[in-house]
């Protein structure tokens, strides 16, 4: 794996891109069930083959340059985070097809809400013998799914200070799957595997099917302020902001739009453009997972051989910090108390729990949990939904480390809402977290991250 440094000056050395028509045809991008038994499925993998063949990072038709993109370019956390991965996706769609010489190739999508179990064709053989397997620690995600993002109360799309919106819900969910799946897909480098695309087209085709459902959900109109400027990916490779605002105009179209919802949602209704999902229950710790059975892919040609990725860096041992510090593990629940930050102004709707000097050690990179935090009323350690803060997990610790200059990161969750909602009145001193972990057979068991301290910010 390259330093930052030399990434940094690999960018900014000039790359040639292939040149991405935003002119195509209109194609469906299909379920990956439907798509596994068209014609552009032997076309992808044998494209995948191709660009892991491929070892020149600088170049567009390598595997390995697409992950260097995502590692310094990629808002995680902040706005255009949909808007920014639909260009991305569509820049590596286009040198798929321009790999394959199939102008119908698009990324299909993983409809985990329909099937959360990976599909056989990422788990068969090896990374000699299937180009799309990858060495991963969960093979099924159900728990990581969530339903927020889908309520019709929830209208909004932009962040704004002290508001809930369908972008910061999808990308809390998104962040999950990201680390039950584990292995690469927890980290930064989450693109070297194809399951990271699959993903990726899901999560568009949910925004897609957000936008279109109406009853008042809004989107910043085109012309808006929202759109101006450019993403830029790398050296010579941008997208203008507004061909983002749907995938019509970048070649593509998803035939169903319909959003998930609950199995046993209140009323038992399920109102149109809506898809009802069971809720699957999370699997016993240590039970065993059924194999899926054997996928039949074209042989690989004689030249082509596995791409050598290195895996994420160690990560540093937490320094010092001013007031303890502690190890999440493998227990289920762990407590912590609230320390207010000195001198910081006690506002409710803007209060923010930081943790910060945040680490992960080695065996905690590999992913296949997270922990979600709770507000803590009374002290008894309860889970209380309405209390619900956020995650944290390998994935996004990943994304704050690498702009961190000590390899440890800072991860602030808005709690506005709820320390309002809920806590009004209390002693900020009373309260604390509840840390509750939820993994997936064959997670690491021990200490997996560190974190400095746990303070309120005002």
């Amino acid at each position: 794996m390259l330093s930052r440094r030399e990434i940094i000056g690999l960018l900014a050395a000039g790359i040639a891109a292939p040149a991405f028509a935003l002119d195509a045809p209109t194609q469906p991008r299909l379920p990956w069930a439907a798509f596994r038994h068209g014609p552009d499925y032997p076309r992808l993998v044998d494209a995948v083959r191709r660009m892991k063949a491929n070892r020149d990072e600088s170049d567009p038709a390598s595997w390995s340059f697409w992950p260097l993109v995502h590692m310094h370019h990629c808002p995680h956390g902040k706005p255009y985070f949909l808007a920014w991965h639909r260009g991305y996706l569509h820049l590596f769609e286009a040198t798929l097809r321009e790999i394959s010489g199939s102008q119908t190739l698009r990324v299909p999508y993983w409809d985990y809400f329909s099937d959360p179990r990976l599909p056989a064709e990422f788990t068969s053989g090896n990374s000699a013998t299937n180009p799309l397997f990858e060495p991963r620690i969960g093979g099924e995600v159900g728990q990581a799914l969530g339903f927020a993002a889908f309520a019709p109360e929830l209208t909004g799309f932009q962040r704004t200070a002290g508001a809930d919106c369908f972008e910061a819900q999808v990308e809390a969910f998104h962040n999950k799957v990201h680390n039950l799946v584990g292995g690469r897909m927890a980290s930064m480098i989450s693109p070297s595997d194809m399951i990271f695309w699959v993903h990726h087209a899901n999560v568009d085709r949910l925004w897609s099917g957000w936008t279109a459902a109406g009853e008042g959900r809004t989107m910043p109109a085109a012309g808006d302020p929202y759109w101006g400027g450019r993403f830029d990916y790398a050296d010579g490779m941008g997208l203008d902001r507004a061909v983002a605002i749907d995938g019509a105009g970048l070649g593509y179209r998803y035939p169903d739009l319909r959003l998930p919802v609950r199995e046993g949602a209140a009323g038992g209704a399920i109102r149109p453009g809506a898809v009802r999902v069971p809720h699957p229950p999370a699997p016993t710790r240590g039970a065993p997972t059924a194999a899926p059975p054997p996928v039949a892919l074209p042989p690989p040609p004689a030249e082509a051989a596995p791409m050598a990725m290195a895996p994420p860096p160690a990560a540093a041992a937490p320094a010092p910090v001013p007031y303890r510090g502690i190890w999440l593990g493998g227990a289920r629940y762990q407590r912590e108390p609230l320390r207010r930050m000195r001198d910081a102004a006690y506002v409710p709707d803007e209060v923010t729990i930081v943790l910060d000097q945040v680490s992960l050690s080695g065996a905690g990179q590999l992913g296949g949990y997270y922990y979600d935090l709770y507000l803590d009323l009374d002290g008894e350690g309860r889970t209380l939904p309405e209390c619900l803060l956020g995650s944290i997990g390998p994935f996004q610790i990943s994304a704050a480390r690498h702009h961190s200059e000590d390899g440890m990161a800072r991860i602030e969750l808005p709690v506005g809402e709820v320390i309002r909602r809920e806590a009004q009145g209390l002693d900020l001193a009373d309260l604390g977290v509840v840390f509750r972990r939820v993994e997936v057979a064959g997670a690491a068991a021990g200490e997996t991250i560190a974190i400095g301290s746990i303070e309120v910010a005002g």
